[in-house]
């Protein structure tokens, strides 16, 4: 069953896109479980994020890394984490 992961984030400037789209280049060369990853724009200084992870073994396998690469780039983005849950799909709709 996929496993979702949903977190808002807050950023101390206005968020600079080329940077996120940056910052997402090296979340794909470090390679990750997830199956995709959205980031979204909520205002000037908020983005959420919406990550599919196959199974929430996966998503417990990867978590470790997540943590570190979260207070990385909370520390280097200046962005700090204001909500986050996580659970598993129970309903979907595709077209």
């Amino acid at each position: 069953m996929k496993y979702i992961v949903n977190t808002t984030w807050k950023h101390e400037n206005k968020i600079d896109w080329n940077k996120m789209d940056q910052a997402m280049d090296s979340l794909r060369e470090e390679g990750q479980p997830s199956e995709e990853v959205y980031w979204f724009e909520i205002d000037s200084h908020t983005h959420g994020a919406v990550s599919v992870f196959p199974s929430e073994e996966s998503y417990k396998s990867h978590i470790a890394k997540l943590t570190e690469m979260r207070k990385t780039s909370s520390r280097d983005m200046k962005i700090q984490m204001d909500f986050e849950a996580h659970g598993p799909a129970r309903v979907k709709l595709t077209n």
